[in-house]
Formats: structure tokens, C-alpha cells, sequence
């Protein structure tokens, strides 16, 4: 008994420092895009509201997509350690990211509004998309 509450103790003061960079399964939030519920997508949020979405192609590699308040840009994680379907971490609180996708060489205004349970961008390919949490 008391080597669980050691272990549960560390968990909880690890996730005190670390609230940031971990980003946890929401099981009960939305994903559309153009206004169609998306199936596919499992959403991850952490402390700050910021979220993650993993997008699940079968046998293929899953898409993610981070957005951040730190920098309003869609984006592709650069990195990231998973446990899945619970929760995952990036190596910073600020997590090194590669662009979502090439647009052409075009400027890129993805129009980004996070307030608390809403989540709105578009995306490089001009795809409207909508999280509710």
C-alpha cells in the first residue's frame, strides 16, 4: 500500500511540473472539418487548452496536428512520446514543430481562435476545421 502511494504521489507531482507537455485523450470532444464530423480523429489537450489531434489512417502512420498558444500555427509535432489512447508528451513546453504542409510558397493565415471549449483554424489546404472540447 504504501509503494502505490509513493508511485501515485511521484505521477501527481510529475504532472504537476510537466501539465504543459502532457497532452491527455479527450474522449468526448468533436472534430469537423467544412462542418462534417470527423471519426477518425482522436483529440489530446493539455493544461493550457492546447490541443493535439491524431488523425488514424489503418495500417498507414497517423497524421498529428499540434496547435499551441505560443505561436497560433498548425503544425506537425517534431516530436512526441505517446501512450495511446491515454496521453502524450512533448519534449518541451514548447514543442519543436515542422509546418503542417507546403502551400505553394504562399503566405499562410491559418485564422486561428482558441476561447476555452472552442477551437477553430484553418488548415494549408484552406479545409476549415472546428474542435470542441
Amino acid at each position: 500500500m504504501r509503494v502505490a502511494t509513493v508511485v501515485l504521489l511521484i505521477v501527481v507531482l510529475f504532472a504537476m511540473f510537466e501539465r504543459d507537455r502532457l497532452f491527455i485523450h479527450d474522449p468526448f470532444a468533436s472534430v469537423y472539418r467544412n462542418n462534417v464530423k470527423q471519426s477518425d480523429v482522436e483529440v489530446y489537450f493539455n493544461f493550457a487548452n492546447e490541443i493535439l489531434l491524431q488523425q488514424n489512417h489503418g495500417d498507414i502512420a497517423s497524421t498529428r496536428t499540434i496547435l499551441q498558444h505560443w505561436d497560433m500555427m498548425p503544425a506537425t509535432p517534431a516530436s512526441l512520446t505517446c501512450l495511446r489512447p491515454v496521453l502524450c508528451m512533448t519534449p518541451a513546453d514548447h514543442a519543436p514543430t515542422l509546418p503542417a504542409a507546403a502551400n505553394g510558397g504562399k503566405a499562410y493565415d491559418p485564422k486561428v481562435s482558441m476561447d476555452g471549449r472552442d477551437i477553430n483554424y484553418t488548415d494549408p489546404a484552406g479545409v476549415q476545421v472546428r474542435v470542441k472540447l
